[in-house]
C-alpha cells in the first residue's frame, strides 16, 4: 500500500513538472503584442522594449518596459516620458495616449487595431493611456 502511495506522489510531482514546463514557453509568447493589449515601444516603429497594457492606466509612473521580440534595449526604464510608438492590438477600442496623468493635456489616439509613432508632442512625454 506503501508503494502505491509512493508511486502515485511521485506520478503527481512529475505531472506538476510537466505542468510547469508548458506553462514556461508562454513567458516567450510574453515578448509580443496580442489581441486586446495596446503595446507601447521604446524606440519608434515598434522596436526596442515594450509595455503591454490593459486596462487604462492614468499614471505610467512605477511601470516599466520589458523586453520584447523587436528587442530590448529600453528594457527596465520607466514607461513614463519614455515612449515612442503604440501597436493597439485591441480590434474594438481606440487606445489615446495623454501627455499628463489622468489622461490630462495634449493627446494622441490610435484606432482600434492601429498604431503608429507619437508625435513630436508626445514622444518621451507619455504619462498616461486609455481604452476608448
Amino acid at each position: 500500500m506503501k508503494n502505491i502511495r509512493r508511486s502515485a506522489a511521485v506520478a503527481a510531482v512529475l505531472a506538476a513538472g510537466a505542468t510547469a514546463l508548458t506553462i514556461s514557453p508562454a513567458s516567450a509568447a510574453d515578448t509580443t503584442c496580442s489581441s486586446g493589449y495596446a503595446c507601447i515601444y521604446y524606440h519608434p516603429n515598434y522596436q526596442g522594449a515594450f509595455f503591454k497594457q490593459f486596462p487604462s492606466i492614468p499614471n505610467y509612473s512605477g511601470y516599466t518596459f520589458t523586453a520584447s521580440a523587436n528587442g530590448s534595449d529600453g528594457a527596465g526604464q520607466g514607461v513614463r516620458n519614455n515612449a515612442a510608438s503604440v501597436d493597439n492590438w485591441d480590434f474594438n477600442n481606440a487606445f489615446t495616449v495623454y501627455y499628463h496623468i489622468n489622461y490630462t493635456g495634449a493627446s494622441q489616439r490610435f484606432a482600434a487595431g492601429g498604431g503608429g509613432n507619437f508625435n513630436s508632442t508626445l514622444r518621451n512625454e507619455n504619462a498616461s493611456g486609455k481604452f476608448g
